[in-house]
């Protein structure tokens, strides 16, 4: 099934990159904010059950796409995201404060509709799979990590502040299929806040 999501998702990432460049206007973005990681239940192989939550942490993106004049957009994104664990808990112990970081970077397929493509404000909703690589490093633990089946959905609104500039505001929910650390399965869903630009040509 991973396998079959992998091929999956390069396909899209094949035909992204082609309609991004055939469209008539391209352009690059890039966004910054912060993360904020669900708690991740964690499931071992014994089917025991444990819970670990994170601080709220950061991210950014950069992507490269290009849009009609009907406002609708195509993009190949790359991003990274990075989180602090905080707590441990399970039916042994609970409130166990966790030394440690999980990041994550993905390359994503980008869809998006912009509403009012030539107006000075214009809302957007935006749609993507991909994949990630999710990194857990726990100090004096170890790390591993995972490459796994990611998707995005989203949307905000962005500013003309020129005739080819945009800045926007946006919400991302981003998550992935559940990675596997040395026989440790979790989860890694995530909501962002993200602050952009995006430059047309």
């Amino acid at each position: 099934m991973r396998r079959l999501s992998m091929m999956l998702v390069c396909a899209l990432l094949v035909l992204g990159v082609g309609v991004a460049t055939a469209w008539a206007r391209p352009y690059v973005s890039g966004n910054a904010g912060v993360v904020l990681v669900d708690d991740a239940e964690l499931r071992d192989n014994y089917g025991d059950r444990a819970e670990l939550s994170f601080d709220a942490g950061a991210g950014f993106s950069a992507a490269i796409g290009g849009s009609n004049e009907n406002g609708l957009r195509g993009e190949v994104e790359f991003a990274y995201r990075y989180n602090e664990m905080d707590e441990f808990n399970a039916s042994w112990v609970s409130n166990v404060e966790v030394d440690g970081e999980v990041t994550a970077f993905s390359v994503m397929g980008n869809l998006i509709v912009d509403f009012f493509p030539n107006e000075m404000i214009c809302p957007f909703v935006l749609g993507g799979i991909g994949f990630a690589n999710i990194d857990a490093d726990i100090d004096y633990v170890g790390s591993d990590s995972d490459s796994v089946f990611a998707y995005q959905l989203g949307g905000g609104v962005a500013f003309s502040v020129g005739p080819y500039t945009k800045l926007d505001l946006q919400y991302r929910y981003f998550a992935t299929e559940d990675p596997d650390f040395v026989g440790i399965e979790g989860e890694y869903d995530t909501h962002n806040i993200f602050f952009g630009v995006r430059q047309s040509f």
